[in-house]
């Protein structure tokens, strides 16, 4: 029962990330599930598709063929789909019930590519993990399986990893990122941000930086830091200050070659009663650092239920396993204010924090879409100084 929630409900699943992720590219995703995970995945947790409906289908897995371990119509209906469809690549995910009888959903894209002549992908996702979990395997399996490894490398060129509608809503967020970057004399290679496409991610090693805007995408830049010595920044730019700073970190990354996290302290050591944000990790890292930047005095700590990545915590992050220990959070009186989704905000041990509201579509979904801001610019500039007092 310890991770049983009263006030929150289930956050976007490892699936979910997964076709995020894939959502950009000319690929059919298949889903094996009896139809609940898939509609799930449509309706509560992909903007996207408000506007613009992708190749996702539901297997409707049958009772009868998760007794009996029976592939076959799943294999026969995925090639037949690929065969009128024409993708570039097919996708298949699991969800809760092929993870508990053990479906190998490698195995059956392997098959299924023999069948079709289509390349084919397997994902074990499995539902029991967060949508993290999905992009940052979605990225790994793309760059192993597409990316070139003899491509010439191209001066200023970024790609960008850990960005999805389920962290920064579908708001035009993704054209002020590329914009940024254009504007800075950065041009974008592969970005999963808008209208990508799989040669893009064929040339991803011609990039001489990489920039991570969610700790999804992290293990998809130290991969390709390994393979193609590429190095990295880590952090998601920020109303006007801060982007200015993102931007001269790619900068001198692209001249040192060192990788790094961009890191502020906070201007006044910290004594004021802590302030306490809830969210992603890299992207609340960047509020935290904004908020530094612009002089912000108090103790800021990062909470986050999406996995805590020990090189970009700071001392007295925390990484969240329950609804249970954010409350006992809450209770502890060891924050005065919090920044977080509003189904958070609105827990009742949050009552006597002074609390921001920051809309998170992992943790709520389509309730708060169009509430979601637009992190670049001076409007958030505008936010981050009034998160300040």
């Amino acid at each position: 029962m310890e991770r049983l929630s009263i006030y929150l409900p289930p956050f976007a699943g490892d699936y979910t990330g997964a076709c995020s992720a894939l959502y950009e590219l000319n690929c059919l995703i298949v889903i094996d599930d009896a139809a609940c995970c898939t509609r799930n995945y449509v309706v509560c947790d992909e903007p996207r598709w408000a506007e613009e409906k992708k190749t996702a289908f539901c297997s409707k897995l049958k009772t009868i063929e998760a007794v009996l371990g029976d592939e076959e119509r799943l294999i026969r209906q995925t090639i037949e789909a690929a065969q009128e469809l024409k993708p570039e690549f097919i996708a298949i995910l699991g969800s809760p019930v092929p993870a508990i009888i053990g479906r190998d959903m490698t195995g059956i894209a392997h098959e299924i590519e023999a069948g079709s002549g289509f390349p084919a992908i397997g994902f074990d996702t499995t539902g029991f993990t967060y949508y993290n979990a999905g992009i940052s395997a979605a990225y790994l399996k793309l760059l192993k399986r597409f990316a070139i490894p003899d491509v010439k490398a191209q001066e200023s060129r970024v790609n960008i990893f850990g960005f999805t509608p389920l962290d920064y809503a579908a708001n035009g967020n993704g054209a002020l990122l590329t914009a940024l970057l254009r504007d800075n004399g950065f041009q974008t290679g592969c970005t999963f941000v808008t209208k990508t496409e799989l040669e893009q991610l064929r040339r991803a090693a011609s990039a001489d930086v990489n920039l991570v805007v969610s700790a999804a995408g992290l293990k998809a830049a130290q991969f390709m830091a390994a393979e193609f010595g590429i190095p990295y920044v880590v952090g998601s730019p920020l109303g006007s200050e801060y982007s200015r700073t993102i931007i001269q970190a790619l900068k001198q990354t692209r001249e040192d070659r060192l990788s790094r996290a961009v890191s502020i302290g906070p201007a006044g050591g910290g004594a004021a009663p802590a302030l306490l944000i809830v969210g992603e990790q890299v992207i609340s890292n960047s509020l935290r650092n904004a908020l530094y930047q612009k002089g912000c005095k108090k103790r800021i700590a990062v909470a986050s239920f999406f996995g805590l990545e020990p090189d970009l915590a700071a001392p007295g992050d925390l990484y969240l396993k329950s609804e249970r220990q954010l409350i006992d959070l809450l209770k502890s009186h060891a924050y005065a204010g919090m920044i977080a989704d509003p189904l958070i905000a609105d827990i009742p041990a949050a009552a006597a924090l002074d609390c921001r509201r920051l809309p998170h579509p992992a943790i709520s979904g389509r309730l708060y879409w169009d509430k979601a801001p637009l992190f670049i610019g001076g409007e958030f500039e505008k936010t981050i100084e009034s998160w300040i007092a």
